[in-house]
């Protein structure tokens, strides 16, 4: 729901993520990575001339969605494999324990992957791509009841 106009064409939506989260694919992905579980406050263009109260329709490209899932979670668990199966090498040209080694390979092998994987998820933020934006205006707000035609804003109530 459209919370409020702010200055540059732009609103502030509340997304109430119970019920946005529902229809989610990805929908358990916000608390595995530490996301809040209340309401979630986004500041997008107004492409839809939503105005405050207006329930509206938010959408990521399906693309973007699909590189950053890939981004988040392959490159930690290539990172991870490779990481294991170098341990292993190094074990096998050293004569050091192969299972040691594989598992301090796979650990540094996962850092790697994990610091690739934020460094990556930096850039592509700075990208318009992967911002959600406004598509439709699902539910217009209704005009509140106390306030007539003509009357000026400071008039109107207050939710």
């Amino acid at each position: 729901m459209v919370s409020g106009v702010l200055p540059g064409n732009r609103v502030r939506v509340t997304v109430q993520r119970s019920e946005a989260c529902h229809s989610c694919s990805a929908k358990g992905a916000c608390q595995t990575l530490g996301g809040q579980t209340g309401d979630l406050l986004l500041t997008l263009d107004n492409t839809v001339n939503a105005k405050p109260g207006d329930q509206v329709r938010i959408t990521i490209e399906e693309s973007a969605l699909v590189k950053a899932s890939l981004v988040l979670y392959l490159i930690p668990a290539l990172g991870l494999v490779g990481g294991a199966l170098g341990g292993s090498l190094v074990a096998g040209k050293t004569g050091w324990d192969n299972d040691g080694t594989a598992l301090v390979g796979s650990l540094i092998g996962l850092v790697v992957g994990l610091f690739i994987s934020w460094a990556m998820g930096k850039r592509m933020a700075a990208g318009k791509t992967f911002i959600p934006r406004l598509t439709a205006v699902t539910s217009p707000s209704r005009p509140s009841p106390e306030a007539g035609e003509g009357e000026d804003d400071r008039n109107r109530l207050q939710p």
